[in-house]
């Protein structure tokens, strides 16, 4: 093991034997300490979920429908779902979630390529990208994102925006995954 490889993540229990008075100090030790803080540096995220219930396609091209997520802290975005619950009868939910800078002004959308769902999905349909592990959910008429940009400035915001939306479909939302760094 080289001194510049990462001790693999996971969640240590501490034991009154392994810290006890007048107990050494060990690698043991450490090396469950260093494991604990991998695990949250790695796992743990915050999240914002935009949901609009109901026929949801009156919510098309309105800015701030669901309301906007600031960042409080510089931050990565490091995973998104995105769903539908009844599905249309024609067309595509497609999701957009755009960006603003600490001036206030509009960057535009932080996708290459942006979530969807056609018609062509059944209802209850689900997509999921992890950008830690690589793992993805998807199937039949559900796009995944491409991400252009997953890293904000302490007072940057994002919002959705619902580029289009099926015919007579109900119930769709979007959640991002995302943590502070350095």
């Amino acid at each position: 093991m080289a001194n510049s490889d990462i001790v693999t993540p996971s969640r240590q229990v501490l034991r009154v034997g392994d810290v006890s008075y007048r107990r050494a100090l060990s690698e043991a030790i450490f090396t469950r300490v260093a494991a604990q803080n991998n695990f949250i540096n790695t796992y743990q995220t915050d999240i914002k979920e935009w949901k609009l219930n109901g026929s949801y396609g009156v919510a098309t091209g309105i800015s701030f429908y669901d309301g906007v997520a600031s960042f409080f802290y510089n931050s990565e975005i490091v995973g998104i779902n995105f769903y539908n619950g009844e599905a249309g009868i024609s067309g595509t939910t497609q999701f957009d979630v755009k960006w603003i800078n600490t001036s206030g002004v509009d960057q535009g959308t932080i996708f290459s390529t942006k979530p969807s769902i056609t018609s062509a999905a059944s209802s209850n349909a689900i997509g999921f990208k992890n950008l830690v592990t690589s793992n993805t959910v998807t199937g039949t008429g559900i796009t995944l994102p491409v991400f252009s940009k997953t890293q904000f400035l302490e007072g940057e915001s994002v919002y959705l925006i619902l580029d289009s939306s099926m015919v007579s479909a109900q119930n769709c939302g979007l959640t991002i995954f995302y943590r502070p760094i350095n």
